[in-house]
């Protein structure tokens, strides 16, 4: 039994399916539509399905390929692959790929990449969907709750010809993560018709060849991750190969991979509920800062005294005006890694807020680390850190200086010892609340203008204004406070660091401490992540009601203001220690030497046990709700640091941007490219700001088409998403769209951007028009097909309807060879054709009443089709007329052949009554071309 709550859906998708069901009680004004709902096939966005899953049920026979997909949780239809053939079918591909896969929670490349390249070579570069995708197509439904779980499908041997099936169910996946090689629980899964029980994500099956799934990376597979075997296993460097090793000698080979899912969601249970007259609500994206950095303009690099992870070239962020100040142990300031404009300018320079440019003319020069930084309400820099002297004169390790011109600012004098024998002064942190700066660092003893000196250790706090310290005031930790940070109501000192007690009580690594004189401590057992009570805490930062504490080992845990119990834990594995806390608007930052995964519930080091929530990716720094605790997954950086030191500092700029420094050496940009970033990178606020909602909102009927028409909306609206009665159906750059009148249809119009926020609805407008009679089929899909499929020239004639074709062969469409869900393989002795040819005779009794017919096929790779010996359409051939060697222009997989169909409306009078013919030949690109095929569909479209 697990003793922490455990969240089945994320916030975002809470969020989304709460304002549906919001909205669902606002019906008021219109009654719902009693129209029959919309065939659920998946062949377009108004016939989206909720799963694969539904569609294979609807039609069993549906093959293989692209279909539209919708649930309630899903923003608008999407097109996705399916496998309607393994294991009964059902099953959506979210990823694919050999070697490369990434963690990243916006997943690698498009979905329109997932879906139209899906094996062969040219999936061999992974592509993932974004994981807030992937929760949509479940609906909400947690990942370990999956009746299928997850299906791998890997290369068994280097040429791709001989396959394997792994399926596998998690613990602790509330939601979906790519965070791979984490050690999410495996709790039972198969090799085949193998059964095993137990493991982790990151290492899982029963053997150490090919009963074995190994998503953590190693050196010796050149970091990259994929779905590997066991270290037993071999495969080879090659472009081409399914089984990629860096080395032929190196274990863990790196198979290409299908990864699918099964949500099995039918219309019935998903949860569409009838839109209210009045509209729906719009949505934003959560307000987080982008994953991608903005583009470096200038940065810091070298080192100017001293190394190790406590000297790191960056270290403290402030600003005063259109100046932000970057603190630290660094030497210069550059433009690039190559040292543009490089100038010696050590431990403090500023930076433009708006352009990112150095200030040349801010040139204070000091004799060592500046360490911590505040902004005084006088205006004036308060700068803290390891220093003594202040452009050449002597100054103490707290200083106050003029933010333009970097000098000692008059009035304001504080020195500070440290006479604990051998100790050496040092000041790490400085916050300033109602007119007093609280100072945190190794000392003992302050001294302002009146040259008194006052005992204060480690912690105390000075006048603002004057820098003269308040000597009824001294929590006299005994170790070294790293962090300070004083209540909003001043009611209490936060304290983070070394020490164990505060004048003899008990405060074992952080502390609250009261304000008033004598400097009381707060009641606090705070218990850190290690067994051992080891370690020590680096961060601690008030924000609401929760205050957030985070260092060794590994732990950032927040605790309630009140009470001082713990709400939420986490702990970083593989990776290190927590360094700074921080927060801005309702965001928290912690910011570490981690590399890997965040394990949000863990409360222990270094095992994280399977006591946790969910596993997500972290890297140098996180993002937590500040109200919530939760962890944001869509904040995921990608940084490097120059001795993997992480970062030190993170702070939020009057733009919004977020700068997080330590010893970077380079991130990668917003535009997906890596860049050198000297010490710190910059990241800007993604956007969480909708379109505003369309106006002018009108529906006409005409000729059995309801037309919408709107005015365009302001903001920056991508697309425009068109709903009818439940659910959007369509999608739009334009401000008018028509599609099939439905009887009794009300239709809404709302504004979405490229980020996913989107606009309220306009209100229901509803459709006036005629329904033309439903098509009714004349071929459907699978249908019987007589065929020709030789090297020979075929008869003359043979499109039309006086053609004898009693001596063709017959057979059940899908015709072809070397893909899937083919009801005929077509073979012929020596070399093999390149075209075949097919016809079918229909009965049409009436043409008078046939407005026209419906004409679906596929070009794979070449089509030309015939009605009754004219042709009515081709795609991928040549101009003229073709004959049997004609070769075909283009290539297409069976799948993207299928996702990108030919369809002609052919007029009725092209009809006679009685028999008529619809023939078709299709012409391969090559002719050793890997596979083809062939089916039609035809649609009587009848008169009103």
């Amino acid at each position: 039994m697990k003793n922490l709550p455990r969240p089945r859906r994320s916030a975002a998708l809470c969020a989304a399916l709460a304002a549906l069901a919001t909205a669902a009680t606002l019906a008021t004004a219109l009654p719902a539509s009693t129209a029959e709902p919309a065939a659920v096939d998946g062949a377009s966005s108004a016939s989206a399905a909720a799963s694969c899953w539904e569609i294979k049920q609807t039609s069993p026979s549906a093959p293989s390929g692209v279909y539209w997909l919708l649930t309630p949780a899903m923003a608008a239809p999407e097109q996705f692959y399916c496998d309607q053939t393994t294991d009964g079918g059902g099953w959506v591909l979210i990823g694919r790929g050999r070697e490369g896969w990434k963690e990243l929670y916006e997943g690698v490349g498009t979905p329109a990449q997932v879906r139209g390249t899906v094996t062969g070579t040219g999936a061999f570069t992974p592509r993932q969907l974004p994981s807030n995708l992937v929760d949509g197509l479940l609906n909400g439904q947690a990942p370990d709750e999956l009746e299928d779980g997850v299906r791998l499908r890997r290369a068994l041997d280097k040429t791709g010809s001989e396959w394997q099936e792994v399926r596998y169910r998690t613990d602790n996946q509330p939601r979906w993560s790519w965070a791979l090689g984490s050690a999410t629980p495996v709790t039972s899964g198969s090799f085949g018709t193998t059964a095993f029980t137990g493991g982790r994500t990151a290492s899982f099956g029963t053997d150490q060849t090919y009963s074995r799934v190994v998503t953590s990376e190693a050196e010796a597979q050149g970091w990259t991750q994929g779905f590997a075997y066991g270290s037993q296993a071999r495969g080879e460097n090659s472009a081409s190969t399914y089984i990629w090793s860096n080395t032929a000698t190196a274990g863990n080979p790196r198979p290409f991979t299908q990864m699918y899912l099964r949500p099995k969601l039918t219309q019935a249970n998903a949860g569409f509920t009838a839109l209210p007259a009045s509209g729906t609500p719009g949505n934003t994206q959560q307000a987080r800062p982008e994953t991608g950095a903005v583009p470096t303009s200038w940065g810091v690099t070298g080192l100017a005294n001293g190394s190790g992870e406590l000297n790191s070239e960056v270290q403290a962020f402030a600003q005063i005006g259109n100046t932000v100040y970057v603190a630290g142990n660094f030497r210069y300031v550059q433009k690039d890694s190559a040292g543009t404009g490089r100038v010696e300018q050590s431990y403090l320079a500023g930076f433009d807020v708006n352009t990112g440019e150095w200030i040349s003319g801010f040139r204070p020069n000091l004799n060592g680390q500046v360490k911590a930084l505040a902004v005084l309400p006088n205006g004036t820099l308060a700068i803290g850190g390891t220093f003594s002297t202040l452009n050449g004169q002597p100054a103490g390790a707290v200083t106050a200086i003029d933010p333009v011109s970097g000098a000692a600012a008059p009035g304001w004098r504080l020195g500070v010892e440290n006479r604990v024998s051998g100790g050496a002064v040092q000041i790490r942190s400085l916050e300033v609340r109602e007119g007093w700066l609280y100072v945190g660092g190794a000392f003992t003893h302050l001294t302002g203008a009146t040259g008194n000196p006052v005992y204060a250790r480690s912690a105390a706090r000075v006048a603002a204004a004057t820098g003269q310290p308040d000597g009824t005031w001294n929590p006299a930790f005994n170790g070294t406070v790293v962090d300070v940070d004083p209540s909003a109501d001043g009611q209490r000192l936060y304290a983070a660091g070394y020490f164990s007690t505060s004048n003899t009580a008990n405060t074992y690594r952080a502390a609250a401490i009261g304000t008033g004189a004598g400097a009381s401590v707060v009641p606090w057992n705070f218990v850190p992540s290690s067994g051992e009570r080891a370690g020590y805490q680096q961060g601690i930062e008030e924000v609401g009601n929760r205050v957030w504490v985070g260092g060794a080992e590994h732990s950032l845990f927040s605790f309630d203001t009140a009470t001082l119990t713990r709400q939420s834990t986490n702990i970083t594995l593989s990776g290190g220690d927590f360094q700074d806390v921080s927060a801005a608007n309702g965001i928290v930052y912690g910011s570490c030497h981690c590399g890997h995964w965040n394990y949000s519930g863990a409360s222990t080091w270094p095992s994280v046990g399977s006591n946790f929530q969910m596993a997500d990716k972290i890297n140098l720094i996180g993002a937590w709700d500040a109200g919530t605790g939760e962890y944001i997954p869509g904040f995921n950086p990608v940084m490097k640091g120059r001795a993997g030191y992480g970062i030190w500092s993170a702070f939020v700029d009057s733009r919004g941007i977020l700068w997080a420094g330590g010893d970077l050496v380079s991130s990668v940009s917003s535009a997906g490219k890596s860049q050198w970033s000297g010490g710190y990178a910059r990241f800007a606020p993604a956007d969480a700001t909708a379109p505003s909602t369309p106006d002018g909102f009108t529906v006409s009927s005409a000729g059995g088409n309801d037309t919408l028409r709107w005015s365009a909306a302001a903001g920056s609206p991508a697309l425009y998403h068109v709903l009818r009665n439940d659910r959007v159906v369509a999608t739009t750059t334009a401000t008018t769209f028509s599609l099939p009148a439905v009887a009794g249809a009300r239709y809404y119009v709302r504004a979405a951007d490229a980020a996913g926020n989107y606009s309220a609805t306009t209100a229901a407008a509803g459709s006036t028009g005629v329904v033309p009679p439903a098509p009714q089929a004349l071929i459907p899909a699978g249908s019987q097909w007589k065929y020709r499929f030789s090297g020979e020239t075929p008869p003359t004639g043979w499109t039309g309807t006086a053609f004898n074709d009693a001596g063709w062969s017959t057979g059940t469409a899908a015709l072809g060879w070397g893909t899937t869900n083919l009801g005929t393989t077509l073979t012929a002795s020596g070399t093999k054709p390149l075209s075949s040819h097919y016809r079918k005779t229909v009965q049409v009794p009436d043409p008078s009443q046939l407005a026209s017919v419906t004409l679906t096929t596929r070009a794979d790779d070449g089509v030309v089709v015939y009605v009754n010996g004219v042709e009515v359409a081709r795609a991928n051939m040549p101009a003229g007329t073709p004959n049997h060697n004609t070769y075909a222009t283009a290539a297409p997989s069976t799948a993207a052949a299928v996702a990108a169909p030919v369809v002609v409306t052919v007029p009725g009078s092209a009809f006679t009554a009685g028999a008529n013919v619809i023939s078709a030949e299709v012409h391969s690109n090559y002719r050793s071309t890997p596979s083809t095929s062939f089916d039609l569909t035809a649609s009587m479209n009848l008169r009103r």
